[in-house]
């Protein structure tokens, strides 16, 4: 059996901590998002993927940044990056798989993270985030409006996305529902 060895908000608040770092150095949301989560969760004893794991999906994380491929057009990649985090921890396998756990961890992405975006942002698009958090929308595809955004944005939503999915996980990990990979310290989460 996995014992944190932080406490609930200290996790949380390195998830914060981990998502200024992570922006200043990795730039994305989808990434920076992503490393937040697993790094605050692994710091404070809950380690849902092997370090192995977390470089291969950071390949795939990043390219879902700025609405997938900077389109803007997409998912915000923080909270794809969020949901991602939260199916990982929850574990449904391909041997195992059943569609009421299915369900029901689709509900959990939805009910926990989603409704969160819709009520402060009003949308889960990339373009409509940046609209409701800075008033505009860059197309983050050129490189001037990349730039300009970058100067500004302050972690856009990765730093509270981190926050709110790293929260969701422990809560899920406090019900018993984090299943975690054979290989952990633990042998399994």
């Amino acid at each position: 059996m996995v014992k944190l060895t932080k406490t609930k908000g200290e996790i949380i608040q390195k998830s914060n901590e981990l998502a200024i770092e992570y922006e200043a150095k990795y730039k994305g949301c989808g990434q920076c998002t992503f490393l937040a989560i697993i790094d605050a969760l692994r710091w404070g004893g809950l380690e849902i993927i092997p370090k192995d794991m977390e470089d291969r999906l950071f390949s795939g994380v990043c390219v879902l940044t700025g609405g997938v491929g900077l389109s803007g057009d997409g998912t915000c990649a923080a909270v794809a990056s969020g949901a991602l985090a939260v199916g990982l921890a929850l574990g449904i396998q391909r041997e195992t798989f059943n569609e009421a756990c299915f369900r029901e961890n689709c509900a959990t992405v939805r009910n926990a993270l989603l409704n969160r975006y819709y009520q402060e942002y009003n949308s889960i698009l990339c373009k409509d985030v940046q609209r409701k958090f800075f008033g505009k929308a860059w197309d983050l595809a050129r490189d001037d409006m990349s730039v300009e955004f970058l100067g500004i944005s302050r972690g856009c939503t990765i730093m509270q996305t981190a926050m709110w999915t790293t929260e969701i996980i422990l809560d899920e990990f406090e019900k018993g529902n984090v299943k975690g990979y054979v290989g952990s310290p633990e042998g399994k989460a």
